[in-house]
Parts: structure tokens; C-alpha cells; sequence
């Protein structure tokens, strides 16, 4: 019999980045495989029509959330009532949560340790949450799927979870989407975002972890030394901004950085197959979903050791130390200055993203829900 799986898309911001990419692709490969899995997603009323648009195999069950409280609360009372009234033989939450009590075999998604091992760069409040919860339905989940080795490792350590019952599930990438094939309306969509001339590119939230102030020193010894390019930074304003305004000043770099905001998927391809590197400073990361998408557009990548990009990328990027913007500057002239790295890396990256599709992803979570069902 088919298995009915109650996937909880309730966490889905307006303005989806890493986690959100991943809880809309994998629903949408999900659903087409109607054979496997009986899929049924609780979503926000607000998120209906989008979640209907990527996953219309699956059953939509809505709730009127306007809140993160709010959201957190029904988390606990009402996805558990939501499961029982489904009849669902097991529940997924894709973003290291479950109800602590929910009747059916569970699967958690972890995802990004540095809750636990940089408490620092994350909001007070999100810190003292997600530090309990992840923990505890870590603990108490049937399997846990981990996005990367590194995160693997974190939900043994600060979960206490068996590595036995982790399996690890790389994110995707669309590979027809993010293609290195050049589109006739790149130029446009980069021309609407005010970008054009040489330049390197920053993609992500704005946030203390992705380190930008590094990236800004290591550009500014870039444009000291008599580089032309412009720094764009696509994304939208997450917390803790006052850094990075701070090093704009500091470093004199504000009129040679371009600041697009959050953009579509479209406009972010163009931008990744525009640019002659993607720098990725990132302190930690528990999987990097950036480095995947530019590797796949051709998009030459420097990004940072001792996390999920250094997993991610392996020979096919640079890698440079976290928080080192000398070490930074230095790959990124090395990469700018030298026409046969910039091919070596575009050739490397596009056979190494080939191992990261969506399709790949849904396979490993529906070996995880098998698994699942099968302890029980």
C-alpha cells in the first residue's frame, strides 16, 4: 500500500532562500511520484495557490497562520490533530522541527548546525528555540535526513542521534534552469537589477554568517590593486545588518557595490552566468545551496573551508579559510588574473553539479520515509 506522507510547508517565508528552495522543490518532485507516496502538505492559507502551482499531485491541507508564534504553537497542537484527521502513516518536518508528540512515525529534516556550534551569528530568540526543538526531534524522530556530512555530524553530536538513523540527503539544483547556456534576455534581466560591466557576485540573505564585511576588505584590496569589477550583492536584508553597512564605510566600498535586493530565480541566474566568480565568504553553512547553483551555471566559485561548501564544492571550487579576507582576496585575483583556472573551474563545476538534482533529492527522502515506516 501506498504510504500516506504528511509533509508540514508551514515554515515557507514569503521570500523563500535556502530552506525554502528546498521544501518547494522537493514537494514538487514528491508529487509526481503519486505511485510512492501519498503525499499530503499542511500550508499557510497565503501559500496555497504557490505550493498548489509546484506540487499539484498532492493533497493541501491549509491553516490560517499569520504568525511565527502562532505557527510554532499549531506545530505542537495542531499538525498532530492535522496527521490523526489524514489518517497519515508518517510526518515530515523539513525544518529541524517535529510536535513533540505526534502518533506517527517521524522524519526531520536538519539542516544547518551553527545554531549549536556559532550561536553568535543567529537572532537570540531563534538561537534558544531551534537549540531545544532540533534537539529534541532529533532525538525522537524515526530518521533524521541530514543535507550534507557536515550536518550529519552536528545532529550526532548535539542531537544524540545514532548514526544509523541518519541519512544523508544532498539539496538539488535545476539543472535546466541553471544551465550555463547564455539566454537571449540575460542582458535584460541583469540591466533591470543595474548591473553590467565585470563584476563578482554575493548571493544570499544579509546576515552576520555570510560574512560579508571579509568579503568587502578582500574587494577592496582587489580594487586598491586596480580591479574594474563591480561587487553585486543579490539578496534580501536578514538580521544584524549594521556590520556590513559598517564595513561599506569603512572600507570605501559602497559606490563599487551593487545592491539588487532579493531577486527572482530568474534575474539570479542571469547574475550567476554574468559573473566572472561567485565569492561565498561563509562562516558555516550546513550545506552552501549557492556554490550548487553557480557550479551549475559555470559560474567559477571561491568559498570558504571547514563546513557544508567545502563538501559541496570539493576540487571543482576554491576554498579559502572563514574570516580570512587577505587569504579571500588573493583566490579571487587569482581566479580574475588567470583565464585557464576560470576554465578549469567552469569545466570542474559543471560535471560536479551534475550530482546534485532535485530528483536525486526526492529519491533519498523517500528512502528515508521507507526506512521510516519499516522501524516502526
Amino acid at each position: 500500500m501506498t504510504p500516506r506522507v504528511l509533509f508540514d510547508a508551514t515554515s515557507l517565508p514569503a521570500r523563500p532562500a535556502g530552506v525554502g528552495y528546498y521544501v518547494l522543490n522537493l514537494l514538487a518532485h514528491l508529487s509526481r511520484r503519486p505511485d510512492e507516496v501519498d503525499l499530503h502538505v499542511a500550508v499557510k492559507r497565503v501559500d496555497l495557490e504557490r505550493v498548489g502551482g509546484v506540487a499539484p499531485g498532492a493533497t493541501l491541507h491549509t491553516t490560517a497562520l499569520s504568525s511565527r508564534p502562532g505557527r510554532l504553537a499549531w506545530e505542537q497542537t495542531g499538525l498532530p490533530r492535522l496527521a490523526r484527521r489524514t489518517g497519515a502513516d508518517l510526518l515530515h518536518g523539513p525544518h529541524y522541527t517535529l510536535p513533540l508528540a505526534h502518533g506517527v512515525p517521524g522524519v526531520v529534516t536538519f539542516h544547518d548546525p551553527t545554531f549549536f556550534t556559532d550561536p553568535e551569528l543567529h537572532e537570540r530568540s531563534k538561537v534558544v528555540y531551534f537549540r531545544t526543538m532540533a534537539r529534541l526531534a532529533v532525538a525522537r524522530a524515526a530518521r533524521v535526513i541530514a543535507v550534507s556530512r557536515y550536518a550529519q555530524a552536528a545532529a550526532e553530536r548535539f542531537g544524540r542521534a545514532d548514526r544509523a538513523r541518519i541519512d544523508v540527503v544532498y539539496l538539488g539544483v535545476d539543472l535546466e534552469r541553471y544551465s550555463p547556456d547564455a539566454r537571449v534576455d540575460d542582458e535584460r534581466l541583469r540591466s533591470e537589477l543595474g548591473v553590467a560591466g565585470p563584476y563578482l557576485l554575493w548571493v544570499g540573505t544579509i546576515e552576520p554568517r555570510k560574512d560579508l564585511p571579509t568579503l568587502l576588505e578582500a574587494f577592496a584590496s582587489l580594487t586598491a590593486g586596480g580591479a574594474e569589477h563591480r561587487l553585486v550583492v543579490a539578496g534580501q536584508a536578514g538580521w544584524g545588518l549594521t556590520g556590513f553597512e559598517e564595513a561599506l564605510e569603512r572600507t570605501g566600498t559602497r559606490d563599487r557595490v551593487v545592491r539588487t535586493g532579493y531577486v527572482s530565480e530568474d534575474h539570479k541566474v542571469a547574475l550567476y552566468r554574468g559573473a566572472d566568480a561567485l565569492a561565498y565568504p561563509s562562516i558555516a553553512e550546513g550545506f552552501g545551496i549557492q556554490v550548487v547553483e553557480a557550479m551549475a551555471t559555470g559560474c567559477p566559485v571561491v568559498t570558504t573551508t571547514g563546513s557544508a561548501p567545502e563538501e559541496v564544492g570539493g576540487d571543482a571550487v576554491r576554498l579559502v579559510p572563514p574570516r580570512d579576507h587577505a587569504q579571500l582576496a588573493s583566490a579571487l585575483e587569482g581566479v580574475l588574473g588567470d583565464a585557464g583556472e576560470r576554465a578549469r573551474l567552469r569545466g570542474a563545476g559543471l560535471a560536479r553539479a551534475r550530482s546534485f538534482d532535485w530528483s536525486r533529492t526526492a529519491d533519498g527522502t523517500l528512502g528515508t520515509y521507507r526506512r521510516a515506516l519499516a522501524a516502526g
